[in-house]
This record gives structure tokens, sequence and C-alpha cells, in this order.
């Protein structure tokens, strides 16, 4: 994978999941104003350190951590908002493919890029 594939998989990725997770909180009408606002702190957590995925130096540790963000989110979000039935179901399945998938595209092999040459005279 070149470098300009590696870029657009990753916006691409972005992009798509972001306008996901939006159209998936279209269940969070029964939350009040405090639940709503921890809801959004956690999923941006979450969301950040997908990003970390593919920003990071310690991006198998930000993998490990995604992964583990998006299986626990429904239950960590039960017991934060006192109702585990709250968070819509389809949250934790968008965090989980878009983690996944981020991880794919970071630790897919890609072409080496050329070294910087001295400037040439």
């Amino acid at each position: 994978m070149s470098t300009g594939e590696y870029q657009a998989n990753l916006n691409g990725l972005n992009m798509f999941f972001g306008a996901v997770l939006g159209l998936v909180l279209t269940g969070t009408e029964k939350l009040d104003a405090w639940q709503f606002g921890v809801m959004l702190f956690c999923l941006a957590g979450n969301v950040i350190t997908i990003l970390f995925i593919s920003s990071s130096r310690n991006r198998v540790s930000y993998a490990i951590f995604g992964l583990v963000n998006a299986l626990l989110f429904p239950y960590v979000m039960g017991f934060l908002l006192r109702a585990p039935d709250l968070v819509p179901d389809k949250i934790q399945p968008t965090l989980l493919v878009w983690t996944i998938m981020t991880i794919v595209v970071e630790f897919w092999a890609r072409q080496k890029e050329p070294e910087a040459t001295a400037q040439e005279n």
C-alpha cells in the first residue's frame, strides 16, 4: 500500500464511521442532558483512541486499548449512567468495526518512502 492509499483509507474510514456514529446516536433521545454529556465524553475518548492507532508511536498499545474500549463501552456506560439499557445497541459494533478496520489499515504492509537525498547541485 502506498502512502496515498494509506491516507485515503484512513480518511475514508474516519469520515464514514463518523457519519455512522452520528446515525446510531439517534437512540439517545431517552437520555437526559447529563447522561448524554457523559456518553458523548466517553465516545469522544473512544474516537480519539481509534485515531491514535494511526497517529502514535504507541500504535499497538492504542490498538489494544481501542478494542478493549469498544468491547466494554456498553458495560461502562451502563455503570456510569446507572441504566444498562440506555445506550443504543449499535454503538458497540460501530466502534468495534471502526477500530478493527483502522488496525487492519495501520498494520497492512506499506511501501517504504524513498529516503530524502542530499540537495542536488
